[in-house]
Formats: structure tokens, C-alpha cells, sequence
């Protein structure tokens, strides 16, 4: 048994970012960092997008070097796996291993893609999209590939789908709803993003679910549930996820759609904390708990929590931000887009110039910006944490500037 000063249950962004923050904060001791992943740590929107097209390669997805994790005494397990935390021992129990104390332990386990569950759902050639090995296989069978079916309208679903017709597949792409990113949460949008995927000669089965997956020793089709059949030579699936916390199973810590934590990122056991895709955080802004799978937050997350873990300040004190890209066009999210009363909308995707107002009681709580210039984006931000009750024919006048609807202090400079 070996004695750490921080142990890291996870391999992703969030963990490389605690790392670095926690070291450039002052933090000391030993470091380890407990990973099922083969590979360091790397950021995931390339899997979607860059390196599923064969862009990049692996190395330029990576978030830091492996020299990096030797200059900062960080002891790498790669390819391993958590069976238990003894949190009464403050120790980390390895499956098929040895057990590692702990004084302080940082939970950053992420998600995993959700299983289908429809006949067939285990032939090879049926595919989900997580990690970097998962992107180097579908890759590879696109490569040798002419269609291709992708599950889902999610973002992941999404960026797939316009990636393998990017390389020249002919996509299917379907979705038990009638529009596409229902995670806009706006049908007028969806519907536009949908006709933005069929002008890219994307088919579309909306709305459509998979009954079952067909073939005998690989999928070469697959039957809807409204009685299409069609011919296939593989399939990505992007149904979602769901928090990794299995391993937490009887060690206290408080579990409510990932692990429940607090404002500085600590548990409901003193001494652990997590971090990025598995924290269910409270976020002050919007004023309700919150879990948000995405890169900016993973990067957000794990920057804070490196510095609380280290003994100096942080918490979650931003506005939340997401993006998507497809076919060169990107969708960025800033706020929280659930529980808005009214919508309002400039611009079209068709024109590559969009901005959503998502407003509650004539406060913007969330923004949805497509080629806005980057001050645009910020002052969006801005307005959605100035909680302001803005015009909304103002908003939907495409000559009203962003920057004129602010509180005059936050423009003091």
C-alpha cells in the first residue's frame, strides 16, 4: 500500500486540469491518477469532429505531455480500474490490486455512453463514441465504408453524423424526435437544425426509433420502429450518458444523478471531492443543482477545484458555456436553457448567423450564438449574469446592439 497526498479517480480533462492548477497553486505531496483509459489524458471534441476525420492524430488531442505528469511527481495508472473507496481508511481500492491512501481524494470518473438495448444492439459494426480508441474504430470503418447510420440528435449524434459525410458517407441519421440537439429545448430551432442537416444531404428518419439491429457475424441493416428497413455497414450510436459512480457504492459519499457536491466541489465525506461530467453541482446563478457533460466545464471544474484542493480560493462562479460544431458551423450555448418562458430569435443557421434570446420573466437566462464575433459572446455572458429584464422586441430588432442593453457598470473597463 502506497500513501498519496491526492488521489484522482478519472483520466480525463477535468483531472489534467486539477493537476496543473493544484501544482501552479502550491500544492504538494505525491499524486496519483487511477485511469480505465489506455491513453493520458485528452479533450474529447476532437473525437466527434477533427480526428474522426482524420485531421489530427491522437497526440494532438492529448491536454498535456507525458513529461508534464513526471515534472508534477504524478504517478500515472493507466488501463485500471477503482473496485471500492474505503473513505472511513481514506483509501482507493484498485480491482485485482493493491489499495493507495489517500489524504485527500478528487472524484473525476466522468460518463459513459448509455447501452441500447434493442435486438442486435451487441453485433460488431454497432459503435459508441467515448473515448479515443472508440473514435480510432469508427475511423477506421469509415474509411473502408459507403453509409453509415448514427443514432441520435444529441450533440454527439450531431457532430458524427456531419463528420462521416464530411469524408463522403452517405448518413442516416435518426432520432425518436421531430427535430435535432433537442438539448436546445426550443422546437422552432430543432426544426431548423434539422433542415440544416437535409440541405447537407443528410437523410433523416424523424421521428424514428431503432427496433433492431440486423446481420449475422456484423450489422448490415437495421429495422425502425415504424417499419423501415435499411442497409448499413456500421452504426454510431449517441444516446447519451450517465455518470460513472459504481466504484462509490457504500463509501458514503452522496449520490443523486453523480455525486453530490458542494460549493467548493466537496462531497458529502469530508476530504473527497469531484469534478466535471460526474458532479451534480449547485449552481448559484440559476439557483439549482446542476450536471453538465461538456468540455468548458470539465476545464472549468477542474482549474477550480485543483486551487480549492491546494488551499486557495474557488468555486463555481461562471456562466456555463457549450458548443457544437457542424459542418463548419458552430452552435455555442451560454447559460441554462431549461425553464425559459420565451424565446426570441435574430438570424437564421442557413445564413451561419443566429442568436437565440432564451428569456424567464424577461431576464436572458441562457443564448444560443452562431457567427457572433467573440465580444458579442461575452457581453451575451455578461447580460445572462446581470440577470437584467431586457425588451424582448428590442432583443428581436437586429439593430439593437448587445452592448447597449448592459447595466452601465459592467461596462466600466
Amino acid at each position: 500500500m502506497k500513501d498519496f497526498e491526492l488521489v484522482i479517480i478519472g483520466g480525463g480533462l477535468a483531472s489534467a486540469r486539477a493537476i496543473k492548477s493544484y501544482r501552479e497553486e502550491g500544492g504538494a505531496g505525491r499524486i496519483l491518477l487511477v485511469s480505465k483509459d489506455s491513453a493520458l489524458p485528452y479533450h474529447r471534441p476532437p473525437l466527434s469532429k477533427r480526428y474522426l476525420r482524420g485531421e489530427t492524430e491522437a497526440v494532438d488531442a492529448l491536454v498535456e505531455s507525458a513529461t508534464f505528469y513526471a515534472d508534477n511527481d504524478v504517478e500515472m495508472l493507466l488501463e485500471t480500474t477503482v473496485a471500492r473507496v474505503d473513505s472511513r481508511e481514506r483509501a482507493v481500492e484498485i480491482e485485482g490490486g493493491p489499495r493507495h491512501r489517500y489524504r485527500k481524494l478528487l472524484i473525476a470518473s466522468g460518463a459513459r455512453p448509455r447501452r441500447l438495448d434493442s435486438p442486435g444492439a451487441n453485433l460488431p459494426g454497432v459503435f459508441s463514441l467515448r473515448s479515443l480508441s472508440d473514435s480510432t474504430v469508427i475511423r477506421e470503418a469509415a474509411g473502408q465504408a459507403r453509409e453509415a447510420l448514427v443514432i441520435g440528435g444529441g450533440f454527439i449524434g450531431m457532430e458524427v453524423a456531419a463528420s462521416l459525410r464530411h469524408l463522403g458517407l452517405e448518413v442516416t441519421l435518426i432520432n425518436r424526435a421531430s427535430g435535432l440537439f433537442q438539448a436546445l429545448e426550443a422546437p422552432e430551432l430543432e426544426r431548423e437544425v434539422a433542415i440544416f442537416f437535409a440541405d447537407h444531404d443528410v437523410n433523416l428518419l424523424l421521428p424514428d426509433q431503432v427496433a433492431a439491429f440486423c446481420g449475422r457475424s456484423h450489422v448490415d441493416s437495421i429495422e425502425t420502429e415504424i417499419g423501415k428497413r435499411l442497409a448499413t455497414d456500421f452504426v454510431v450510436a449517441g444516446i447519451g450518458a450517465e455518470p460513472v459512480v459504481d466504484f462509490l457504492a457504500g463509501s458514503g459519499v452522496e449520490l443523486d444523478n453523480g455525486v453530490v457536491v458542494g460549493e467548493r466541489f466537496e462531497t458529502s465525506v469530508p476530504g473527497i471531492y469531484a469534478a466535471g461530467d460526474v458532479a451534480n453541482f449547485y449552481d448559484s446563478l440559476f439557483d439549482r443543482r446542476r450536471r453538465i457533460e461538456h468540455w468548458s466545464n470539465a476545464n472549468y471544474q477542474g482549474d477550480q477545484v485543483g486551487r480549492i484542493l491546494a488551499g486557495g480560493d474557488g468555486g463555481y462562479d461562471t456562466v456555463s458555456t457549450f458548443f457544437s460544431e457542424i459542418f463548419g458551423l458552430t452552435l455555442k450555448v451560454f447559460g441554462d436553457l431549461s425553464g425559459h418562458s420565451e424565446l426570441v430569435v435574430r438570424g437564421s443557421l442557413s445564413d451561419r448567423n443566429l442568436l437565440g434570446f432564451y428569456l424567464q420573466q424577461g431576464r436572458l437566462v441562457a443564448s444560443l450564438a452562431v457567427g457572433q464575433e467573440k465580444q458579442t459572446e461575452e457581453e451575451l455572458q455578461l447580460l445572462i449574469k446581470q440577470q437584467v429584464v431586457l425588451d424582448s422586441d428590442l432583443l428581436a430588432d437586429p439593430s439593437t446592439d448587445i452592448s447597449s442593453l448592459l447595466k452601465p457598470a459592467a461596462n466600466e473597463r
